[in-house]
């Protein structure tokens, strides 16, 4: 009677132990699942967060100057998240799809559109593609760009190429002339005329500002934002492309 009495006792704790190992594991099975959730809640999120910054500039009339910006960002992008550093600027694509932004400006009267004259001295491609870790429309401009800014002054190549249709006249009119000069003088505080043959077209003055002129309207031009592709793993925008419009801010 008190082996029997044992044995059960026995039973009894082996089937309380089993049932509190079950209930561990079942809790553990209940928190794995419920930090699995958690992580993949937090993936989803961290995704909508970083598509977001893109996404802002899915939609018509974006300003080429916040196109500017996008490439610059994308280019951040990519030198933080999809490329390895191996000491240099060199590596090995890994975890992330490198972000490619495409732009183009053959609609809406292409190139000429941004020249003064139609020539185009400054945005010498119909289209531009950026994916890798350095700023590739940025780099073939801004030597450009700063170069005429410290020449005349940021301020000054500004207002210059606002100012064109009253310093680059197609006048005979001696007087005329005269307030040209007098106008371009006023507003270049670097660099002054001496007469009316330094405003000429086939002096370096005039294509100078117009050359600053396309840059500045590409800051004011519009794009259209109509493809936008996402990586079919990681749920991330890796590839933008725009249109030029035809029209400007």
């Amino acid at each position: 009677m008190e082996n029997a009495s044992r044995a059960l006792v026995m039973a009894g704790s082996v089937l309380i132990a089993l049932m509190i190992i079950g209930a561990l594991l079942l809790m553990f099975n209940n928190l794995s699942s419920y930090q699995n959730t958690g992580a993949e809640s937090t993936r989803e999120s961290q995704i909508v967060e970083f598509n977001q910054q893109y996404e802002t500039y899915n939609r018509p009339n974006v300003k080429g100057i916040e196109l500017y910006s996008l490439l610059n960002q994308a280019v951040d992008y990519n030198k933080r998240k999809s490329i390895e550093g191996t000491g240099s600027n060199e590596g090995q694509y890994l975890a992330y799809q490198p972000i490619t932004i495409n732009f183009s400006l053959t609609e809406g009267g292409g190139r000429s559109k941004f020249s003064q004259d139609g020539t185009s001295r400054l945005l010498k491609r119909d289209k531009y593609e950026q994916s890798s870790i350095k700023n590739e429309f940025d780099g073939e401009i801004s030597e450009t760009v700063k170069d005429l800014e410290n020449k005349y002054g940021k301020d000054s190549i500004t207002n210059l190429t606002t100012s064109l249709t009253k310093i680059f006249i197609d006048s005979n009119d001696a007087r005329a002339k005269q307030d040209a000069v007098g106008t371009f003088n006023k507003i270049s505080k670097k660099i002054q005329a001496a007469s009316w043959d330094d405003l000429k077209e086939d002096k370096m003055i005039r294509n100078e500002v117009y050359t600053y002129y396309e840059y500045v309207q590409f800051k004011r031009a519009r794009f259209d934002c109509y493809n936008v592709e996402y990586n079919s793993k990681t749920g991330r925008v890796v590839k933008m492309e725009f249109r030029f419009t035809g029209k400007f801010q």
